[in-house]
């Protein structure tokens, strides 16, 4: 009986040990830390023209002591040479929730993996971009180039229920000020990011990139179309 017991006490010692046991995590929502890393990154221009059209999966080897530190970093396979930027970064953040073996915490190996694209590589600002010709004079252009006929209308799900449509459009305003990277906010609208695009390259030729320190960046720019349109009257 003695036994008995004491191997079921064994058996419970480990459960709630393991239970107690965890992997070393970012130190607040991985998606955000990732975000805050690009967001500091200032790749070469030379450089990031080279990872256009492409998602560029990057690899990095976190070794943290048992503070949840990071103490050395390394990206194995850095087509890029991108590590020198990407470490100092990752050392300025907060220190990560350390792994936990056995109650106690533990120096370990996290594997930090993310995407550096033309759609999420770019600078938040205070002071946006903004059109050479103004936002009102942008907007009136924007309208003007843009058309939906009834028979599209039709064809939209939330024509039956609306009698708005928002169309909107996420784009990236280069260092130059020219625009690139188009992307339709609604996966639904996506049958119209070619009218959009072309409605907002025609409403302004050249954009007044936004800055930081006095230095011109990569920023997004989000632009929505309100149009006010009775889908009812379409009998849809």
């Amino acid at each position: 009986m003695k036994n008995t017991l004491l191997f079921l006490f064994t058996i419970l010692t480990n459960v709630v040990s393991s239970a107690q046991d965890s992997k070393a995590t970012p130190p607040y929502e991985a998606t955000q830390y990732v975000q805050n890393i690009i967001q500091e990154l200032n790749i070469p221009d030379e450089t990031f023209d080279k990872m256009r059209g492409k998602d560029n999966i990057i690899q990095v080897k976190l070794f943290l002591n048992d503070k949840g530190e990071v103490t050395k970093a390394s990206i194995p396979k850095d087509e890029f040479e991108l590590e020198t930027l990407i470490v100092p970064i990752i050392k300025q953040l907060p220190n990560f929730n350390p792994a936990i073996v056995e109650g106690s915490a533990k120096a370990s190996l996290y594997n930090l993996s993310f995407v550096i694209n033309e759609f999420n590589y770019y600078k938040a600002v205070r002071h946006k971009a903004t059109p050479i010709n103004g936002m009102e004079k942008f907007g009136e252009k924007v309208r003007n180039n843009f058309y939906i006929t009834d028979q599209e209308r039709g064809y939209l799900s939330l024509a039956k229920t609306k009698t708005t449509l928002d169309i909107a459009i996420d784009f990236i305003i280069e260092k130059d000020g020219s625009v690139s990277s188009f992307r339709m906010v609604d996966p639904e609208l996506e049958y119209f990011q070619k009218r959009m695009m072309q409605a907002v390259k025609r409403a302004a030729k050249k954009w007044i990139p936004a800055t930081i320190n006095g230095s011109p960046v990569r920023t997004k720019f989000t632009y929505t179309l309100n149009l006010k349109t009775d889908f009812h009257s379409l009998n849809i």
